[in-house]
């Protein structure tokens, strides 16, 4: 009988004040911590990254057996690979554990109820990410956009159920959920009593929830004063305000998701271009080669604004963009209808509000 790949990692963890410790929103005390572990079969050595990647640390495998000795600050994000195809994720916990470790199914089969209840929804995710493999080069999307669909929610779910630890912090910061969730999502989640809510890794969640304010719907549009591919400057008012519907694409040459969402903004152009839509793409290049460019090789037939400032541009400053791809669809009277909406939402939006016409 095969046996599974174990790996047992024991965490010795040490509060540096010698005092108890709970979760807080802000980390600043370090842990000492020991990982000890056992690996299976043609495994040579044990790889630790943080969270964000600051770089490997590897450690060397003596009779299928490691060791790391490390400091690292409190509910700190790792990742542990076993040199072959097991991965785990573990937060730095200030809970003495002895955390069981299988890098077949990568589960953590014992330890602390943080990392476990952390393992769960990672293998929830892990599962729909699988599936979703499964079907990336599908033609037709409708199963790849339902299961996309489902991994947010998944996502969501892992941080709307854990207010009280900092296991959203993973997802929201480290993943860059912040920018792929709805505002409405954000800002529930976004709480200063929240546990995780000072989370070094959350400062940067932090500015885009507050940039985004900017662009929420019910307020006015913000004038935009920006040249097109030859030169000529336009101002947002010559369009807003004209008796049809203005949708702001921010996007950039060098931005896969962006490009990847360009057939789908050329059937909503299609569509709605004769029905009173103007669509105008916003760009975060920094060469005029590049942006022109991927206007051609795409053939995108809407208006292209840029000031060719990279994240510097006023685009940024004004509606408070810190992620692409993002879109804000403007109405005729110039209030803010929708921010956040891509593919499938933005068309089912664009699909309400012209039904009657």
């Amino acid at each position: 009988m095969n046996k599974q790949p174990i790996i047992t990692i024991l965490l010795a963890l040490v509060a540096v004040t010698g005092q108890a410790q709970t979760f807080v929103p802000v980390v600043e005390d370090s842990i000492d911590f020991v990982i000890e572990g056992t690996v299976s079969e043609g495994a040579d050595s044990v790889c630790m990254n943080e969270r964000p990647y600051t770089g490997p640390l590897w450690f060397p495998v003596h009779n299928k057996h490691f060791r790391i000795a490390v400091r690292q600050p409190l509910h700190k994000f790792l990742q542990i690979e076993d040199g072959r195809d097991g991965w785990m994720q573990i937060i730095v916990d200030n809970q003495p554990s002895h955390i069981v470790v299988d890098f077949r199914t990568n589960t953590v089969v014992e330890g602390s109820p943080l990392n476990k209840r952390f393992n769960h929804y990672k293998l929830i995710e892990d599962s729909i990410e699988k599936e979703m493999e499964l079907h990336e080069e599908d033609d037709d999307r409708t199963v790849y956009n339902s299961l996309e669909q489902r991994l947010h929610d998944a996502k969501w779910k892992s941080i709307i159920e854990n207010t009280d630890n900092v296991i959203p912090v993973y997802n929201l910061a480290l993943n860059g959920q912040f920018c792929m969730i709805t505002p409405e999502r954000l800002t529930e989640c976004m709480k200063e009593e929240y546990a995780f809510a000072h989370h070094p890794e959350m400062k940067r969640v932090w500015k885009f929830y507050w940039a985004m304010q900017k662009r929420l719907p019910s307020q006015d549009y913000h004038e935009l004063e920006l040249p097109d591919t030859t030169g000529t400057i336009h101002r947002l008012s010559r369009y807003v305000g004209q008796g049809h519907y203005v949708l702001l694409d921010f996007w950039a040459s060098w931005c896969s998701p962006c490009i990847g969402s360009m057939p789908l903004m050329k059937e909503i152009h299609k569509a709605y271009a004769d029905r009173g839509l103007q669509i105008i793409g916003l760009s975060f290049d920094k060469t005029r080669e590049a942006w022109l460019s991927a206007i051609n090789r795409y053939e995108l037939p809407w208006l292209q604004l840029s000031d060719l400032k990279g994240w510097d541009s006023v685009t940024s400053e004004i509606y408070g963009i810190q992620a692409i791809p993002e879109t804000v669809l403007i109405a005729p009277d110039g209030k803010i209808v929708s921010t956040g909406l891509r593919d499938e939402q933005l068309k089912s939006k664009l699909e309400d509000i012209f039904s009657g016409k």
